[in-house]
């Protein structure tokens, strides 16, 4: 049903299949369907964005389409051909404490119109209170055994369905419920509950409540997320391992005459420039687009909105192929200080990034290129850091050192003039002035080490100078020969060296190469 072939942090490029035989490419962005106006048709979306997968609400049907959609089914009601997922009414809940159905009528509404993938009726959580989100986590419970009881009586399923993890911001209960959830033996999982925190940008706390389900849920299934909201966040879920998420924000901003953009959003009416080349901006300009009738307005806006999302889905997959999927993360952060905050909390969980480091590929197809102090902790450098420690630097009692700056190429008679006679198969060769602290020299071109570009500021950090003072200590190395270099950055590192390892039983001697 779900095959995982490409991987990055907790992010992944999969292959979902329906009962139906359908298949769709994750990460995904599913467009939320009105299925009564239908402002931006499927089809168009199918047609011109070539999306594959969209959303719509099975108790609006279920309410004002029902014998319509029971005879022709929910595909052609919405003349789509990819795949339809169907929510249940739970954001009618949210919004008006209760719908006009029961779990099991909705269920079986669900599985009629032929929906590949199906929600059972839960009861949001939002950011009620801790004794609201443990009502809506018990209801939710009860209507999913509902669910699965009266479906248990089919025979044939038409649907995947989809468990809906609730509990908001309150963590325990949200595992919790995950944990329950998980042990019902649902096709696909979904997180519940984020529109308020996007939209008051707390953006740590949906991070942390995306961390939380997914360190619970089976690896091996995919994970949605409801209301996904502005597209600059797109990269974050996926990176906490969302593979599929839906939002009706590109329609609702346009409505509030809202662009879209990578990085946010720009008002109409404050724009003097469409920043953009897509099929609408490309054709149309800023004061030709104000002056069109508020129905053609918002319809355009609409259709750039989506243009602007599907591009970063393809972004998104680009940069896990690549393996850059961090790096896409760090330029992103920049968008919002409270996005950068989430996306600073990430980079400070331990646990979290060793568990990316298992994900993250031992090789990429490109380099990686590190800015700061932040990049210093993603999982391939940490990774590489720690490999260093177990497998090189590692009690080599009594054995000496040459140091010799990363940048310069130093031949074997350069090597012998500075050992003045000593024997050379005593000394370990290693390369300073990299974030990786020290690399011997015959594994300088292996990946990562040469593969990596960074500014010349970093490698003073103290994370840097205190990793060489770890690999030494943990080599035990009591003879170090430093060959100073001209760069002053290198130079630095020297001086901190010689500082930091004063007053202990090893002999340095700082030598240059003439």
């Amino acid at each position: 049903m779900f095959e995982v072939v490409a991987e990055d942090l907790l992010g992944r490029i999969g292959k979902l299949k329906t009962k139906s035989g359908k298949k769709i490419e994750t990460p995904a962005f599913l467009p939320v369907i009105n299925p009564v106006t239908q402002d931006i048709s499927a089809r168009w979306m199918d047609e011109n964005l070539k999306a594959r997968i969209v959303i719509t609400n099975a108790y609006i049907l279920y309410k004002r389409l029902r014998e319509e959609a029971l005879k022709i089914g929910v595909h052609r009601l919405i003349d789509f051909d990819g795949v339809v997922m169907t929510d249940s009414g739970g954001y009618q809940v949210l919004e008006y404490g209760e719908v006009e159905a029961s779990p099991e009528e909705i269920a079986l509404f669900e599985e009629d119109i032929k929906t590949d993938i199906a929600v059972p009726l839960d009861v949001p959580t939002g950011l009620g209170s801790r004794r609201f989100a443990e009502e809506s986590v018990e209801k939710t419970l009860k209507n999913l055994e509902a669910t699965l009881k009266v479906l248990s009586e089919r025979v044939v399923k038409s649907a995947l369905w989809v468990g809906t993890i609730q509990g908001g911001v309150h963590i325990d209960l949200l595992k919790q419920c995950a944990e329950k959830i998980k042990e019902m033996g649902f096709d696909l999982y979904a997180l519940g509950s984020p529109t308020p925190l996007m939209e008051g940008y707390r953006f740590n706390k949906l991070f942390e409540m995306i961390t939380a389900a997914r360190m619970v849920i089976e690896y091996g299934k995919p994970l949605h997320l409801f209301g996904a909201g502005h597209p600059m966040i797109f990269p974050f879920i996926v990176a906490l391992g969302v593979d599929m998420f839906d939002s009706a924000s590109y329609y609702l901003y346009a409505k509030d005459d809202r662009y879209i953009t990578e990085f946010g959003t720009l008002r109409l009416e404050k724009m003097n420039y469409l920043p953009c080349v897509c099929p609408v901006c490309s054709k149309i300009s800023i004061d030709e687009l104000k002056e069109l009738p508020r129905k053609e307005r918002v319809n355009l806006v609409a259709k750039h909105n989506l243009y602007v999302c599907f591009k970063e889905i393809a972004e998104i997959k680009q940069a896990i192929r690549d393996g850059r999927l961090i790096e896409l993360l760090e330029i992103k952060a920049r968008s919002h200080p409270d996005l950068y905050q989430g996306f600073r909390e990430i980079m400070m969980n331990d646990g979290l990034l060793k568990i990316m480091e298992q994900h993250t590929p031992l090789y990429s197809r490109r380099g990686l290129n590190i800015f700061d102090k932040i990049s210093l902790r993603r999982p391939e450098i940490r990774r590489a850091k720690n490999r260093l420690l177990e497998n090189i630097f590692k009690e080599r009692l009594g054995k000496k050192a040459i140091l010799i700056p990363y940048t310069l190429k130093v031949s074997p008679q350069k090597i012998e003039r500075i050992l003045s006679g000593r024997n050379l198969s005593e000394y370990d060769l290693l390369l300073y002035g990299s974030p990786y602290g020290l690399i011997p020299i015959q594994i300088r071109y292996v990946y990562p080490f040469s593969q990596t570009d960074f500014p010349n500021d970093l490698i003073i950090e103290d994370e840097v100078v205190d990793s060489i003072i770890q690999q030494i200590s943990s080599a035990g190395y009591r003879e170090i020969i430093v060959v100073e270099a001209k760069n002053p950055y290198l130079r630095e590192i020297i001086n901190r060296l010689v500082e930091k390892l004063s007053g202990r039983d090893i002999e340095i001697k700082v030598t240059s190469l003439k």
